[in-house]
């Protein structure tokens, strides 16, 4: 059943504690979610917030970023507002190409990185969508399922961690490609072979990870795979909800680049966007009622080379 409007309104309010300084990543997540909270919960001033972090970014030259706007965020303000939202999709549609988004920087210029994976998506035309996360998950997928947090296209080689929030990042950006179907189902079986009463760990594949509740929160919020997995999302999203601070807040690990096993282990935690953003999305989901989207049934896959 959908959630009550109390628990929805105190998860925003944590959400809105963040000093937002991009939009992408889990921090577009969460300016997502407020807006559509502000819709559901009758709360324009949560709208005007997220169209006053975002309106100055509308139009400005074009910069080495621009891959972190968040196309959906702007589509839904677009909504219930009125802005012109032309320049920025352009930007993004310019800057989001199949492969490393960060050429100007020497160290990361030939990285992709499975984050991308969730933010390319919702702005691509379908065929770029398709191309972009295609490409990503070839590279980032192995035979187990599960994705690596990066890809060197230089060296040719992950950085071999199982990430758990990177799993949530994938989930969600091959979402938007219907011919992932194989590969959704491939993660969607790993996962639930790691679960534990849906929770997961920072490093999915690792028993001595700590428990990192985004990758919960982002299961839930995962609405459009099917009713199969519906009660993976219910647990997720109870385990979630579990794991609350008393006043709203979700602690999940802090940023996290893309390096050894000893990254994962000793993050700082905190109430993040990352968090906050994909838990909102869950609270507001319809799907976790019976019923829901069309089927995307355990066993259904691919090969994992394609």
């Amino acid at each position: 059943m959908p959630a009550d409007i109390a628990l929805i309104e105190a998860v925003a309010e944590r959400a809105l504690e963040y000093s937002y300084q991009v939009w992408g990543f889990g921090e577009g997540m969460a300016l997502l979610g407020l807006a559509r909270a502000g819709i559901r919960c009758h709360r324009p001033q949560w709208i005007d917030a997220v169209a006053d972090l975002v309106s100055p970014s509308l139009k400005q030259a074009p910069d080495p970023t621009d891959h972190l706007i968040p196309v959906d965020v702007l589509v839904e303000l677009a909504r219930v507002r009125p802005v012109s939202i032309d320049d920025a999709v352009a930007r993004f549609r310019t800057a989001a190409v199949a492969g490393p988004h960060r050429p100007d920087l020497f160290d990361l210029g030939t990285t992709i990185w499975v984050d991308c994976m969730h933010t390319d998506g919702p702005g691509l035309a379908p065929a770029a969508a398709a191309l972009a996360i295609k490409r990503s998950a070839a590279m980032l997928q192995d035979h187990t399922g599960l994705f690596s947090h990066s890809f060197d296209v230089a060296t040719r080689r992950t950085n071999r961690a199982h990430w758990g929030r990177g799993q949530g990042w994938a989930l969600h950006g091959m979402r938007v490609v219907p011919a992932m179907l194989g590969r959704q189902v491939s993660l969607l079986t790993a996962l639930a072979r790691y679960e534990t009463d849906g929770a997961w760990r920072t490093i999915v594949d690792d028993p001595d990870a700590p428990i990192e509740h985004s990758v919960s929160a982002l299961v839930a919020a995962a609405d459009g795979i099917g009713p199969a997995w519906a009660p993976m999302r219910r647990r997720a999203l109870a385990s979630a909800v579990a794991a609350l601070d008393g006043n709203g807040g979700l602690p999940v690990s802090g940023a996290t680049p893309a390096r050894g096993r000893d990254t994962y282990l000793d993050r700082e935690t905190g109430v993040f966007p990352w968090g906050q953003g994909p838990l909102l999305l869950a609270l507001l989901s319809e799907e976790l009622a019976p019923g829901g989207a069309a089927e995307l049934a355990p066993g259904n896959t691919e090969e994992l080379t394609s």
